[in-house]
């Protein structure tokens, strides 16, 4: 059986009272009487407090003075900014609760101010990769404006193609502002959306119905494997449309004239899986596990890079993860790109 500190406490000093009277009645029994049996008595009872003290004093300094030592060391190294130091008294008494709520609370500070300091340089990073992809159109946009005002645009052939760029840079700015706006929202909003219950095939098939009409007079051959599966789901029509945009158009970016992409969705008892796969130009193996950062664009010249600031792989995910499911991507260069995410069934 286990003694808090109180307990202790209390035992010791009633100990310190009862112990001597104890002894005074047996000896106030006892036949024989005197100035040696009241000397004793007085030795016996000092020998019992000196004995009563000590245990008092060692349970002060083992169970309450030790751990405060400790907590108050702990509390200095955190003022400092060391947050590894680990308290080392972990007894089950009232002290023990106490220094283990106290280590509690320094791991989660100390995760706090991980997640804060990770936040703090993804903002430096979405400040530089933004200002990074605005100054690129903008300055284009300067220059053909300037040009134009300049008067050496003199035939129509060369004042439309201007006008175009300037649209195409307007445009290409225009995108890269709603994709931090929906970053953004999603950020602050914390996961909550407005799903509904849906049929599975019903809002397939009327997000991906308008692309077939966009893709019938293009030369890149987009195919929807039909039919869907007929299951119940919880999503949001406008989020998941936006995951299909930035899916689409990634493929239709890289597969090049005569490219294919391929739409297609099977469902098990757990999942909807949804695929768009493409035969473009792919990723590469050490780009795979980063596509869906933040900020992350692959580079290299035979690798797709995302454009933008490099949030449209991560807004996928952010929407897909709020919907309870999960995103991947499966590559082989210049074969087969696949991105696949699931939904949970209801």
């Amino acid at each position: 059986m286990r003694f808090g500190i109180r307990t202790k406490l209390v035992l010791a000093f009633e100990a310190t009272v009862v112990i001597p009277v104890l002894v005074f009645l047996a000896e106030g029994s006892s036949k024989s009487g005197g100035v040696e049996n009241a000397l004793a008595l007085i030795v016996a009872q000092s020998v019992l407090l000196i004995a009563c003290t000590s245990i008092v004093s060692s349970i002060i300094i083992r169970s309450v003075l030790k751990p405060l030592e400790e907590l108050h060391q702990a509390t200095e190294k955190i003022m400092s900014g060391d947050l590894d130091y680990e308290i080392q008294y972990k007894k089950n008494n009232e002290m023990g609760r106490y220094c283990q709520a106290f280590e509690q609370m320094r791991v989660q500070l100390k995760e706090s101010l991980r997640r804060q300091a990770a936040l703090e340089h993804s903002r430096k990073e979405l400040i530089a990769s933004i200002s990074h992809d605005l100054r690129t159109p903008l300055s284009s946009i300067r220059g053909y404006v300037e040009g134009l005002e300049d008067g050496i645009v003199r035939d129509r052939e060369k004042f439309s193609r201007y006008i175009a760029v300037i649209k195409n840079k307007t445009e290409c700015l225009d995108n890269q502002i709603e994709n931090l706006f929906q970053y953004s929202r999603l950020e602050l909003s914390g996961g909550i959306q407005n799903l509904c219950r849906r049929n599975s095939e019903e809002l397939l098939e009327a997000i991906l119905r308008p692309y077939e009409v966009e893709f019938t007079d293009c030369q890149i051959r987009f195919e929807i494997v039909r039919p869907f599966p007929k299951v119940e789901i919880l999503a949001s029509e406008n989020s998941l449309s936006q995951v299909f945009d930035n899916l689409i158009a990634n493929a239709k970016r890289y597969v090049g004239e005569n490219g294919a992409i391929t739409v297609l969705a099977n469902a098990d008892d757990r999942y909807l899986t949804v695929s768009v796969s493409d035969n473009g130009s792919g990723l590469s193996p050490e780009d795979l596990p980063y596509v869906f950062e933040q900020f992350y664009r692959a580079e290299k010249s035979r690798s797709r890079h995302y454009g933008g600031a490099g949030l449209g792989l991560a807004i996928c995910k952010k929407t897909i993860e709020n919907h309870g499911g999960t995103i991947w991507v499966e590559s082989t260069p210049n074969i087969v790109t696949t991105f696949s995410f699931t939904l949970p069934i209801v």
